[in-house]
């Protein structure tokens, strides 16, 4: 059902409104003169390897977009197309509550917009997945009061998760469907394996930041920081801000980690992972846009 200008509207007034009640709230628990303190305490290369290992997650996720448009076999990106438009649905996300701006780069893609828009839903299921797996994982030995038979039930679950969108192949006879379905089907298990690597980065810009002020092994990391991301697929608040530092806030306390550096180590790590790119998003929508009102401009 397709919502009316009225109801996107009060949609995202409600969205603002919940995200700085959050924050109030985060900012009644945290003392900014700490909070200052633990910024300018982060040492130089720390820094910079959040800045390399953020590269490298960049070009992996880039490099998962490309897969994401190559389910249709009739695509055939030009030069540096898929990193271009896939910079552009970093900044576009910013735009809508939940993402939901991130539709937009349907029209940064030279390829048919309905099988552009199927892949930014297989792009957001795999973004999902990879949440609700390490999320699965890290509740195995986080929540303790949980049947274990429970938990490894819904871990086994998530991980096949994936595979179950090819089981609407058998429903359809439309020839292309199934052969969007089939392309899907033999990518899934490196799409998969990628998102894991990624992850695991993101863990260790995390162990590294935090290994700066308190003593934290990596494996404390591995079932902490996925229940702080979980946060990223609730759509309550404008690109998770407030739930993710009340997440932090919370489940770091388990390690000892106070509020105003749990505040510290989400912000940076979400300031370098996706506050910079989708600056660099911004910088070709406005290249592109430029350059198609000089060629009609020519004409």
């Amino acid at each position: 059902m397709k919502l009316s200008n009225t109801s996107k509207t009060i949609i995202i007034i409600l969205k603002v409104v919940i995200t700085a009640f959050i924050l109030y709230f985060i900012f009644k628990k945290i003392q900014f003169q700490q909070l200052i303190h633990d910024f300018i305490s982060i040492k130089i290369w720390i820094i910079l390897v959040i800045i390399f290992t953020t590269i490298i997650k960049l070009l992996i996720q880039a490099y998962n977009w490309g897969k994401y448009l190559k389910l249709n076999s009739d695509y055939a990106p030009k030069k540096y197309e898929v990193l271009k438009s896939y910079f552009v649905g970093l900044a576009l996300r910013f735009l809508g509550p939940g993402g939901i701006g991130v539709i937009g780069k349907i029209y940064f893609v030279n390829n048919k917009k309905k099988a552009t828009l199927a892949s930014i839903g297989v792009e957001r299921i795999f973004l999902t997945w990879k949440n609700l797996f390490f999320a699965a994982f890290a509740a195995i030995f986080f929540f303790t009061d949980i049947s274990m038979i429970i938990k490894v039930t819904v871990l086994i679950a998530v991980v096949f998760l994936p595979f179950i969108i090819y089981l609407f192949s058998y429903f359809t006879k439309n020839e292309n469907i199934q052969s969007y379905l089939f392309n899907y089907l033999k990518r899934t298990p490196g799409i998969m394996l990628a998102q894991v690597i990624f992850v695991l980065i993101t863990f260790y810009q995390y162990f590294i930041l935090l290994k700066n002020f308190v003593d934290i092994n990596f494996f404390k990391i591995m079932i902490s920081v996925p229940l702080i991301h979980i946060s990223h697929i609730i759509p309550l608040s404008f690109n998770g801000f407030g739930l993710r530092e009340t997440f932090a806030i919370e489940v770091f306390s388990k390690y000892g980690i106070s509020a105003e550096l749990a505040v510290t180590a989400t912000f940076l790590i979400f300031f370098f992972n996706s506050v910079i790119p989708a600056l660099i998003g911004v910088y070709y929508i406005f290249r592109i846009k430029y350059s198609k009102e000089a060629i009609v401009y020519q004409k």
